[in-house]
């Protein structure tokens, strides 16, 4: 039976404390829909480009957001995959379901074959012993003890081991991040899918194989690991907890939410002025390309009334802008 072993230090405890305050401000905060589906869009283009340098595939991030929208199809295949088991994660944290025909199915998607390594590792379990491991490590994820421990330590011992055993010919360290993923949003933790942590892991790469290597060095005690995982955690939550609250306190969205109902259009309006400060008559085809112009400036009227937008300059030379 595994038993983990690890010691809750007053730096775990105070990474603990600051990842539940950024989930309760984010869980509590209300921003646009359509800003709600911008923060997903690029939490998941975060994790895509973070997993994809961990694997030495070095894509900027437009290119990677242009294939997630369907404008092109530039990635290589292995980026591609890891496309797939992310959205395949998404589908699996709904089951809230953790074992190894999961695990399975992660790496298949990553790698097309899913099956455990045949070759012997440095100071990693010879293959003879992968099976063995694993059903450890499930059976005691599953158990009662496991489900009595906080989330977040759940998810950095299912990672760490995972890290250890490398079970699979490849994709070991996306598999072990995307499980670690899944964990934290099976359990609540996913602050709405709107957290990436991969690129943390990426950007202090030295310090988070330092970490891993401690478990050897450390006959299997967790305890850097996870002061490691969780500072990582507390920094990404911290800083995304910020991200909503700006947005919240951003005029055009405290009139916009809660108070004052907008449609969808009316909203992908309010999106382009934060994204581009401007919009004239030129641009509505562009904006909407199957809606008339006399309908387009109803809503900008219904817009200037609510006061979230002004109008300036007149006829064709007219330009809309945030309040």
């Amino acid at each position: 039976m595994l038993i983990p072993e690890y010691t809750i230090t007053l730096k775990i405890l105070d990474n603990v404390s600051s990842i539940e305050f950024a989930k309760a401000i984010v869980e509590n905060t209300t921003i646009l829909p359509i800003w709600e589906e911008k923060l997903e869009k690029e939490a998941d283009i975060q994790i895509i480009n973070g997993l994809s340098k961990l694997e030495n595939y070095n894509i900027p991030e437009k290119q990677i957001k242009s294939d997630i929208e369907g404008i092109s199809q530039s990635l290589p295949l292995e980026v591609r995959n890891i496309i797939r088991a992310l959205y395949k994660i998404k589908d699996q944290s709904v089951k809230q379901e953790i074992n190894e025909d999961v695990l399975k199915d992660i790496n298949k998607e990553l790698s097309i074959k899913g099956s455990y390594r045949n070759t012997k590792k440095d100071d990693k379990p010879n293959p003879e012993e992968i099976l063995a491991n694993i059903v450890q490590l499930f059976d005691w994820y599953n158990s009662l003890d496991s489900l009595e421990t906080h989330p977040i330590i759940r998810s950095a011992i299912v990672m760490a081991y995972l890290e250890y055993i490398e079970p699979f010919e490849k994709f070991n360290r996306i598999t072990s991040c995307l499980i670690s993923l899944l964990s934290l949003r099976s359990t609540g933790y996913g602050y709405k899918n709107w957290l990436s942590i991969s690129d943390y892991y990426y950007n202090t790469i030295k310090e988070y194989e330092r970490r891993i290597k401690s478990l050897i060095d450390f006959d299997l005690d967790l305890t850097e690991w996870i002061a490691y995982y969780t500072e990582a955690l507390s920094s990404k939550t911290s800083g995304l907890q910020e991200k909503v609250k700006l947005l919240a306190k951003d005029t055009k969205i405290a009139k916009a939410t809660g108070r004052i109902r907008i449609s969808k259009r009316q909203e992908n309006i309010v999106e382009y002025l934060q994204d581009y400060g401007i919009l004239r008559n030129q641009d509505f085809e562009k904006i909407f390309p199957n809606i008339s112009e006399d309908t387009v400036l109803r809503d900008l009227k219904k817009l200037i009334d609510k006061d979230i937008i002004v109008k300036k300059g007149k006829t064709k030379a007219s330009r809309y802008e945030l309040v």
